[in-house]
This record gives structure tokens, sequence and C-alpha cells, in this order.
């Protein structure tokens, strides 16, 4: 009874911790906090490093003229369609 308890316990903690997070990213970054050379763009290297985990698939999604960069534009666009416009986190 009591290795139940604490593995019940133990498994609330890291429930509560984050450890089995949803794969569920917020994506409210501001534009320029992710482009960390200041070039107007932003690579799948600055998002990856800025979003560690996230799945190139949404980089991708965001890069809507496939030039291999975000652009601000683009960025809002991406942002606003799943419902991370300006100042709003879900």
């Amino acid at each position: 009874m009591k290795r139940l308890l604490a593995v019940l316990v133990v498994g609330l903690f890291l429930a509560g911790s984050g450890a089995f997070a949803s794969t569920t990213r917020d994506y409210s970054a501001h534009f320029g906090d992710m482009d960390k050379d200041k070039d107007k763009a932003v690579s799948w290297e600055e998002f990856s490093a800025f979003f560690p985990g996230a799945e190139k698939a949404k980089f991708e999604e965001a890069d809507s003229d496939e030039n291999g960069k975000i652009d601000h534009g683009e960025w809002h666009k991406f942002k606003d369609k799943h419902g991370y416009g300006h100042g709003k986190s879900k």
C-alpha cells in the first residue's frame, strides 16, 4: 500500500512539473526575440533554438513562401492562424 501511495505521489509530482506536458506549444513569441542575428528573418536554426524540440513541420507551415526563412509578416500570419495574435497567448 505504501508503495502504491509513493508511486501516486511521484506521478502527481511529475504531471504537475510538466514532465508529461502536452506537445502543444505556445507560439506567441515576438519575432525579434527569435531573430538572433537581426537579419529580419528567422532560420530553422533560430526557430529550433528558441523552441527546443519544435517540429520542423511548424517552421515549414510558418514559412509560407518556402524560402527557408520566416519573415515578420509570415510569423504574424502563422500566429493569427493559431490564435496567437499580438499580445495573445493560449
